[in-house]
């Protein structure tokens, strides 16, 4: 597995299951991450339709029992790895399976509690612009079982490794008056959309990122501002683009990030380097 060292964590290129195995239990406080969507997306032909390779990229099909093994498989790792208190946090939605759609987010809560992991939060990422057409069946058909509404929303779900004990149950029991003061969040907008379970964040629009699939980075800040302390380890198993590596570097956390592809590897760590490089020049 190659391994890119930088100046707030470092980034592997590889299966996240063979790099999850080389770590230390309770090695991280925070886990944030959206699995990839392998009946939606065939990476590996999208970095070939990127680089001009192909003109187009089908799809990669699997069963649904293999994604749910391949899921498990990680998330048991993860576990193992966070710190009792600490969370793993997965940006997911429901998919199209096969002309169904899948009740995926739901599925995972029930396999993430088999696993160990305690659900804590539903939260809706909600997006301001749908990508689908869904609700036109509607206005073609304007009669009772012609629904379908348009997709604009996607699940951020909460997990949270328990301790045992009750009074250690959480990601503060430890932290000096000193750490919580310098971690104090502004509330100056909180008592709007952040102190609801919908958050109404823009999509990355097409062109911005060279990632087929990425979430805001938006969406990473915030979770890792309420859910991790600075110098607390962030970690992404499918990492694409570098989203969640960005955020934790631009909120003074340490990361740990695993994708298989290389290009996006390439792409994310040049990312960071600039954006630490920058950050480095404004401190002068």
């Amino acid at each position: 597995m190659e391994e890119y060292e930088l100046s707030n964590g470092v980034i592997h290129r590889g299966d996240c299951l063979d790099g999850l195995r080389e770590l230390a239990e309770d090695a991280i406080t925070l886990g944030f991450t959206s699995p990839p969507y392998f009946n939606a997306v065939n990476y590996e032909e999208h970095v070939e339709k990127v680089h001009g390779n192909t003109d187009h990229w089908e799809r990669e099909e699997m069963s649904y029992d293999d994604y749910q093994d391949f899921l498990i498989k990680r998330f048991e790792e993860v576990f193992r790895v966070t710190r009792p208190g600490g969370h793993t946090i997965v940006n997911i939605s429901p998919v199209h399976w096969e002309d169904e759609r899948v009740a995926l987010p739901f599925h995972l809560v029930g396999w993430m509690e088999d696993i160990g992991w305690t659900f804590k939060e539903d939260i809706i990422w909600e997006k301001p612009v749908a990508k689908d057409r869904r609700s036109g069946v509607l206005l073609q058909n304007p009669y009772p079982g012609y629904y379908y509404p348009s997709v604009v929303a996607e699940y951020v779900l909460v997990f949270q490794k328990e301790a045992d004990d009750e009074n250690k149950n959480n990601i503060y029991w430890n932290r000096t008056e000193e750490e919580k003061t310098k971690n104090e969040i502004s509330l100056n907008d909180y008592q709007g959309e952040k102190s609801k379970n919908v958050w109404k964040i823009r999509q990355v629009a097409p062109g911005e990122n060279e990632h087929p699939a990425p979430f805001p980075r938006e969406l990473a800040e915030r979770v890792i501002q309420f859910y991790s302390y600075q110098d607390d380890t962030v970690m992404d198993i499918f990492a694409g683009s570098g989203q969640t590596l960005l955020a934790a570097q631009d909120l003074d956390r340490e990361f740990i990030g695993f994708e298989t592809q290389h290009e996006y590897v390439e792409y994310a760590k040049d990312r960071v380097i600039d954006e630490s490089s920058q950050m480095t020049l404004e401190d002068i």
